[in-house]
């Protein structure tokens, strides 16, 4: 996930610990899509004390653990229906 990404979801995870990103990259052959969340406490810590904008590197949090990583606990299910309205 881009800079944006993480501090864009660091406001709704802050909000609701479950919450995810959901990231697609239509262009990636290997990887499509994928389901994050940041890493709590590191990732969340980092970007919560971060102060800067637009795209820009961040540290590696102190505990060893990534910014973010794949939520374990999503789960994709290929028979399910379901309509996305895009209301932009």
């Amino acid at each position: 996930m881009s800079s944006v990404d993480l501090h864009t979801h660091y406001s709704y995870q802050i909000m609701l610990p479950e919450a995810i990103a959901i990231v697609m990259a239509p262009t990636d052959t290997k990887s499509p899509h994928g389901i994050f969340h940041l890493s709590d406490p590191g990732g969340l810590s980092v970007i919560r004390s971060c102060e800067q904008r637009g795209f820009h590197p961040h540290e590696e949090p102190s505990d060893g653990s990534p910014l973010y990583e794949h939520c374990s606990h999503v789960f994709m299910n290929p028979s399910l229906r379901f309509e996305v309205v895009d209301l932009r």
